[in-house]
């Protein structure tokens, strides 16, 4: 294809490659074009193929975390996320109480580079935002409201689960897999070959329930507070760090399986197992 293009004050005649007319195609549309996941992927370069293997160990929560993150890289349009002290990353917020309306997307919100959710499920705009929680309700739904909040596929050892005096004596996922019943060697040994954040997530499961006391929160229920740690991102001297711990009641952000029954709990959480939140948030 041929494109005219200005240089030096005049006018020239060049021919595109088919990779600069593709680029040119993503530059200059709109981010509503992207109304499918498929229309993500191709979008971003990655075949349905190429997902699926990468997804395969995934549960459909997870699964439905990629696709969002595929979806919002494709919203973005190549546009990166501000890391400074103040730069704005919006996401969609939702309803999910028991309601005539079920879950439904409620408003945008945005933080200033902090992290709960990670950058990768945010977008440069509350347009943006916007049209990607209605749009896609129904992968987030997949994605906050997993049908099945059970530990699934872990290696019981057979034995009672140990009992600790407190919730602070559990300070390694070895402490929170023994809490739970689980061979923490047999477990871990599952898990090895996941993707780094996928990795964290299920090793965050295994905390978050065992915090818990083996009990799992229920965002359908409006009168049942959630809480969970709120982590500063932002390229600075201290990098990934624990702020404060953040709550809510019936609506939904972070996902059910990865909220603490209490304040407490929610801050001991952030600052013992930070690690594991950084390579969940950050990959």
């Amino acid at each position: 294809m041929k494109a005219t293009i200005q240089f030096n004050g005049k006018s020239a005649v060049i021919e595109l490659t088919s990779d600069q007319l593709t680029q040119v195609q993503k530059q200059t549309s709109h981010f509503t074009n992207i109304k499918t996941l498929q229309d993500a992927l191709d979008y971003v370069g990655e075949t349905t193929d190429q997902f699926n293997r990468r997804t395969q160990f995934d549960d459909d929560a997870q699964k439905a975390g990629k696709e969002l993150e595929v979806i919002a890289l494709a919203i973005r349009q190549g546009n990166t996320l501000g890391r400074n002290q103040g730069d704005k990353w919006y996401f969609p917020y939702f309803n999910s109480k028991r309601s005539a309306s079920g879950f439904s997307f409620n408003v945008y919100d945005y933080d200033h580079s902090h992290s709960d959710v990670g950058s990768r499920l945010c977008v440069e705009s509350a347009e943006k935002a916007d049209y990607m929680g209605k749009q896609f309700i129904d992968i987030y739904d997949r994605y906050l409201n997993a049908n099945d909040l059970a530990i699934d596929n872990q290696t019981v050892s057979g034995v009672e689960p140990k009992i600790f005096s407190s919730y602070k004596d559990i300070k390694t996922i070895e402490d929170a897999c023994a809490a739970l019943g689980i061979d923490p060697s047999s477990f871990l040994d599952g898990i090895k070959n996941l993707a780094p954040d996928t990795n964290a997530y299920e090793q965050l499961k295994v905390v978050v329930r065992a915090l818990n006391g083996g009990e799992h929160m229920d965002y359908k229920d409006e009168d049942e507070y959630k809480y969970f740690p709120y982590f500063n991102s932002v390229g600075s001297a201290s990098w990934f760090s624990f702020i404060v711990f953040s709550f809510d009641s019936s609506f939904s952000l972070v996902g059910s399986r990865l909220a603490y029954k209490s304040r407490e709990i929610a801050e001991y959480a952030g600052k013992q197992f930070i690690e594991l939140y950084d390579q969940h948030i950050n990959g």
